[in-house]
């Protein structure tokens, strides 16, 4: 079976919002963008140790961080519900004992070979 990449894609795009990747692709963005401001004030070493220290963060970051802890405060409700039960209140089954023998039409291995004759006898040529 061959596998389609459109579908491989999307199934790995899939995956890795599943997992919070999507977090990791913004904040990445976000530390490239800092880390190139913030190399044009003070220079590349400068800029790089600004943007990764954590106390200088921009806006996207700040945004993010706020995203994420919105996110945290769905989880615990959203856990909650999971963990409800939904199953009915009878879950017994119960199995009636014996045993009912049914008659099924047999096939036979061996059809009996009969030859029909035509009801009628074929028109002959006059």
């Amino acid at each position: 079976m061959m596998r389609s990449p459109l579908g491989i894609f999307f199934g790995a795009l899939a995956l890795l919002q599943l997992l919070g990747g999507h977090w990791a692709v913004l904040h990445t963005g976000a530390w490239v963008s800092m880390v190139i401001q913030y190399s044009q004030q003070a220079g590349f070493k400068a800029g790089l140790a600004e943007a990764s220290d954590g106390e200088h963060p921009c806006t996207v970051c700040k945004a993010i961080e706020a995203s994420k802890k919105q996110e945290q405060k769905k989880v615990p409700s959203l856990q909650a519900e999971l963990k409800k039960d939904y199953l009915a209140a009878w879950s017994h089954f119960d199995f009636q004992p014996g045993w009912v023998e049914r008659d099924y039409p047999r096939f036979d291995a061996h059809p009996k070979a009969e030859a029909f004759e035509p009801a009628v006898p074929p028109p002959r040529r006059a």
